[in-house]
């Protein structure tokens, strides 16, 4: 008897693919991903895991506040300058999720500037110190400025004022943290030598008593010492200053840096977070909201209608300054991310919506007046020496502040101004065979003259970073090779998690119930076996963008970019004096096999 056999289910037909929204989909991927937005920061792992963030943090009430006992410890150990035990005592409060008091993070900073080797060795005043910035954001990682019910206590250590006290207050109140600290650094350059600046100082050095004048004085030994080493006044809850200025040059430029960077990573996690819980509007309405508007705003001091605050402009000026100077590159990369911060805020509150759909990337011309100025100021400081520029251009950490800068650096020579800078505007520069203006490096002597080898290098590392800020090498792949762009996603932490077993070689495995009913078997070894909660990956919602007008952006930078291979082809790479090898070699891998076009009948500006 013959089995009867069961015909195959019939091949469902491919799904044809949906050009519009997988071109929404691979925009919303740049919108949606906060990481990119905000290059070179300190990535908070609240961004990992969104719900976790959302239930723990966002719409959570105050965490739990210590006892009187723990309170008493802290205040005890910090006035008798116990700094140790009293590190200690706040770390263990911390992994336990204890908020110690909305004064702490202040002491922990004043702590850093004032923490010398008087009454104790260098080796012990080193291991408080990396303690106490260790339980510095420690304590930020665990309670993270993402928590709206800590919100005040945060604006209050940033040394912000309510909008009615902003307004009424008097030219005698204190300044904010950030602007006080970048006044004691732009102080501290000007007493530090230049080795001293391009070194990575320490933080440290051994306390040596001055008794010269005490011997003058006719004074008791006892009361020298005691004249020299006072008890620090916590009570006060003012800082003072008289322990730091005692510290060399080099010393205090350590702290400083140390400070700083503090403050910037509390700045840039709240951005990021910021954005990540504004994901559906993030239009300048919802960015200068008084209520939710994020700290950089506040403490750059922006509006709706001026981005060139006293304090960015003071941030730009030093980093021009350091960059003259050859500063560390750690710690000159601090105000480098002052920066990125400030021009990146600008920019997100001048993203544009039609219909409710986000027209993005889009750089606000706020943001292109902002990065102009930057570049003027960064030229007060540095007018000389063109290797200065050459290095830092590299090291400006956004794709659009780089491009953006290289326009305005390039305009001091022979680029043209009337043209914003992108695919359209290069193929110009080499259709007008603006290379020969150039010399080569062999004929320059001086560093005052940008070399023809120089010159093409950089232009061409800006048509890179624009295609890394818009993604044109991700658009025309997916176009060419027809292929699907899937969402981001994200860890979830829902209380229906996948329960997941190790099997081996750490290898995950879903129990999926129809398979443990036929594998009764192995029930046990399966138990006996650690098992881990599960955080599948969820796709994240597809961002509203207005597709119909980046579109016709991608298409026309696309052919731009054929045209500009086409160019260098069949013209341009036959010259003598020229070398664009570099340039079509990164064509070809942007382009692919793509037949060369002729030059587009209409561009559009």
């Amino acid at each position: 008897r013959k089995a009867k056999e069961r015909q195959a289910p019939p091949q469902a037909p491919p799904q044809k693919l949906n050009w519009k929204l997988n071109l929404r989909i691979l925009i919303s991927n740049l919108y949606l991903n906060s990481e990119d937005r905000l290059p070179g920061a300190c990535v908070p792992k609240c961004l990992q895991n969104t719900s976790q963030c959302v239930d723990k943090h966002r719409n959570s009430i105050l965490p739990d506040a210590p006892s009187f006992t723990a309170t008493q410890a802290l205040r005890t150990t910090l006035t008798g300058q116990h700094y140790d035990t009293f590190l200690d005592i706040l770390e263990m409060m911390v992994l336990q999720c204890v908020y110690p008091g909305d004064r702490i993070l202040e002491r922990l900073i004043d702590m850093t500037m004032i923490l010398i080797a008087k009454d104790m060795s260098v080796k012990e005043l080193g291991d408080t110190y990396n303690k106490l910035i260790r339980t510095f954001f420690l304590m930020i990682d665990a309670f993270p400025p993402c928590w709206t019910a800590l919100r005040p206590y945060y604006l209050n250590f940033l040394g912000v004022q309510k909008p009615a006290v902003r307004e009424s207050r008097s030219n005698n109140a204190p300044p904010q943290k950030l602007k006080f600290y970048l006044d004691l650094l732009e102080e501290n350059l000007a007493q530090c030598s230049d080795e001293e600046i391009r070194e990575n100082t320490k933080f440290y050095e051994k306390f040596v008593f001055n008794y010269s004048e005490e011997e003058d004085a006719n004074m008791s030994q006892e009361t020298v010492f005691l004249r020299h080493v006072h008890q620090y006044d916590w009570l006060s809850g003012k800082l003072c200053l008289d322990d730091f200025k005692r510290m060399s040059a080099s010393v205090r430029l350590a702290r400083l840096c140390d400070v700083l960077n503090m403050l910037t990573w509390i700045l840039e996690m709240e951005f990021l977070l910021w954005l990540d819980h504004n994901r559906l509007r993030q239009a300048e309405s919802e960015f200068f909201q008084e209520d939710t508007k994020p700290f950089a705003s506040i403490v750059f001091e922006m509006s709706a209608s001026f981005r060139l605050t006293d304090i960015v402009r003071q941030i730009m000026r030093l980093y021009g300054l350091a960059a003259s100077k050859s500063m560390y590159q750690e710690r000159q990369r601090i105000l480098l991310r002052l920066i990125v911060l400030a021009v990146e805020a600008s920019n997100t509150a001048e993203i544009k919506y039609e219909d409710n759909k986000a027209i993005y990337p889009h750089l606000g011309p706020q943001t292109r007046l902002l990065i102009a100025e930057f570049f003027k100021i960064f030229k007060s400081q540095n007018p000389r020496y063109i290797s200065t520029y050459l290095k830092t251009i590299p090291q400006l950490a956004h794709p659009y502040l780089r491009y953006e800068f290289t326009d305005h650096f390039l305009q001091l020579f022979y680029f043209p101004k009337n043209l914003p800078f992108g695919p359209e505007k290069v193929c110009d520069e080499f259709t007008a065979r603006h290379w020969l203006k150039y010399k080569p490096k062999s004929e320059i002597e001086e560093d005052d003259e940008l070399s023809r080898e120089d010159y093409l290098k950089i232009l061409l590392n800006a048509l890179k970073d624009y295609d890394t800020w818009l993604n044109l090498a991700g658009f025309w792949k997916c176009l060419k090779n027809k292929r699907q762009v899937h969402p981001i996603q994200t860890r979830t932490s829902s209380p229906l998690a996948t329960p997941v077993g190790l099997i081996s070689g750490g290898t995950g495995k879903v129990f999926m119930l129809d398979e443990m009913e036929e594998e009764v078997h192995t029930w046990k070894k399966r138990m006996d076996t650690k098992v881990i909660i599960g955080r599948p990956k969820v796709n994240l919602p597809i961002a509203r963008i207005n597709t119909t007008k980046m579109c016709v952006r991608y298409g026309e930078d696309v052919r731009q970019m054929r045209y500009l291979r086409s160019l260098l082809q069949n013209e341009v790479q036959n010259e003598e004096g020229i070398d664009v090898s570099e340039w079509l070699t990164y064509l070809n891998a942007f382009l692919g096999d793509d037949e060369p076009m002729a030059q587009p009948e209409t561009r559009s500006a």
